[in-house]
């Protein structure tokens, strides 16, 4: 049932990518607790042992106005390239993901000015990003694993924007960051 759900969903969200013309963006009441939970179930699928996701959550987060979707998309694709970054660590079995949601305060995203902003962190204990990549990794195929396809982290990163939003990472050996922040009306 998990894997129809999923092609379902995935179905929807490439044919929104090839025709944007045709389909708008769904735009609903969005729970990100809800998206992270989603992503995390999916996560445990394909990676249920040796990897440990720990939720870090502020509960107080209000719903925010978003494709649900699209944002289930972009925070899977960072965390399943983390997952894939922590394959080693699985064998060891001290593989971790950290899922965490806050509130920032006055943040400015492209020029503009929120109030209240969802901050967001996919952090994981890996390799971290290699230096070569670190200033591209948002670029059309650039990938640093064998056989990625290098659209994981822009489509990502596109579906953030279309939030009003931004995706920074920090990373070093041990501790990759990805940081998202949604500006909330």
């Amino acid at each position: 049932m998990r894997i129809i759900k999923e092609s379902d969903r995935l179905q929807t969200l490439v044919d929104r990518l090839l025709a944007p013309h045709r389909r708008p963006q769904i735009v609903g009441d969005v729970n990100i607790h809800e998206v992270f939970e989603r992503v995390r179930s999916l996560i445990m699928a394909e990676f249920p042992q040796g990897l440990t996701i720990r939720r870090d959550y502020d509960l107080s987060l209000p719903e925010f106005r978003g494709d649900k979707e699209q944002l289930i998309q972009a925070v899977l694709n960072i965390a399943h390239n983390a997952a894939q970054a922590l394959a080693s660590r699985m064998v060891a079995g001290d593989a971790e993901l950290i899922f965490r949601s806050r509130i920032a305060r006055s943040i400015t995203l492209a020029k503009v000015r929120y109030r209240l902003a969802l901050d967001l962190h996919i952090i994981d204990n890996g390799p971290g990003i290699p230096a070569e990549l670190k200033d591209r990794i948002f670029y059309p195929l650039v990938s640093g694993r064998d056989g990625g396809s290098g659209l994981g982290l822009t489509l990502a990163q596109t579906f953030i924007q279309q939030h009003s939003g931004v995706i920074e990472c920090d990373s070093r050996p041990g501790c990759t960051d990805f940081r998202i922040l949604i500006g909330l009306p």
